[in-house]
């Protein structure tokens, strides 16, 4: 009987990743907003009810499919700024990996969805904040590591403001306003006048 328990387990697990994997692809070719369960439940190979099963809804997709897509980019992250020993190598990697990479950046559309919802308190807005605070915790501890090692020097005041800049930012790389690329040297300049 538990071998049976953990094969259909396994294949539950199996099922809602191909729900979230097949969210994914939906959202990096078209609107959130027009995404439809039964769009995601063809791309999964699955019918709209059996995805529903797994999700009650939409919206609960969608949450799901953010905090699978950040805890990817978390561990991302960990790596990243674990090889990079010095504090100012370690922000000019986590302002790379923050900022959009394009205008179809799948993690960004998710972060507008859920900015969108901030109003409401709906679960895409909590999970905003708890994955926004993980963000800010990682950039609060290279600025912190920075003043301790003399390389920055104390700034109050910088991570929110700092996190402003780059979401702002964000959303003129998204609009198609202004290139990754210059996005990520216009707050690395910002970074350098304030900290150094």
């Amino acid at each position: 009987m538990t071998g049976q328990r953990a094969r259909t387990q396994e294949r539950g697990r199996q099922a809602r990743r191909r729900v979230l994997e097949a969210a994914l692809a939906e959202i990096a070719e078209r609107p959130v907003a027009e995404i439809q369960v039964q769009q995601i439940a063809e791309r999964a190979g699955m019918s709209p009810a059996r995805v529903l099963y797994y999700f009650p809804s939409r919206d609960q997709i969608l949450a799901e499919t953010f905090r699978w897509s950040e805890r990817q980019l978390a561990e991302e992250r960990a790596r990243v700024l674990a090889a990079a020993g010095d504090p100012l190598a370690r922000l000019e990697r986590f302002v790379a990996l923050y900022l959009p990479k394009g205008r179809h950046d799948v993690s960004w559309k998710l972060w507008l969805e859920a900015w969108l919802r901030s109003t409401s308190a709906d679960e895409m807005s909590r999970t905003a904040d708890e994955l926004d605070s993980d963000w800010m915790a990682d950039l609060r501890t290279i600025v912190d590591d920075g003043a301790e090692q003399g390389v920055f020097c104390r700034t109050a005041g910088f991570v929110p403001a700092f996190n402003a800049l780059l979401d702002g930012l964000a959303v003129h790389v998204l609009i198609g306003r202004l290139d990754p690329a210059r996005a990520v040297s216009a707050a690395l300049d910002e970074a350098r006048a304030k900290l150094t």
